[in-house]
């Protein structure tokens, strides 16, 4: 990995921890955050920006498609679910962790597409 492959790989990482906090205060309705509630947030960033694209890598390896992708995602949920939602005040936990998540790799594709539209970088496909 070369210093340009960090970098995008950093700048990736906070990216996705901005997204996660605007998905996750969208849904909560609360815009407050404490330095645990931070440290949540940059671990599922770690998780969405590394381990999303590994196992589209390995299910396209197997020639599975899209199931990679989807196991991926529900991972992210699971993820969500323990670390992010137990820290707001929502109704229903599940149900708020599968819509931060969806939020999360919608707007993770988008950023990661605008970045290849106009400076010709794919940021999740760095492994």
């Amino acid at each position: 990995m070369n210093l340009t492959e960090l970098a995008l790989l950093v700048i990736a990482l906070v990216l996705a921890a901005v997204i996660f906090y605007v998905s996750s205060a969208i849904v909560s309705q609360d815009w407050d955050a404490n330095a645990s509630f931070i440290l949540r947030i940059i671990i599922v960033s770690v998780v969405a920006v590394v381990v999303i694209p590994v196992f589209q890598d390995a299910a396209n390896e197997f020639e599975l498609g899209a199931l990679g992708l989807l196991f991926a995602f529900v991972i992210l949920i699971i993820v969500v679910r323990f670390l992010l939602v137990d820290e707001l005040t929502v109704s229903d936990d599940w149900l708020a962790s599968i819509v931060i998540s969806l939020i999360g790799v919608v707007l993770i594709y988008l950023v990661d597409e605008v970045a290849s539209r106009l400076f010709d970088v794919k940021l999740l496909s760095i492994f």
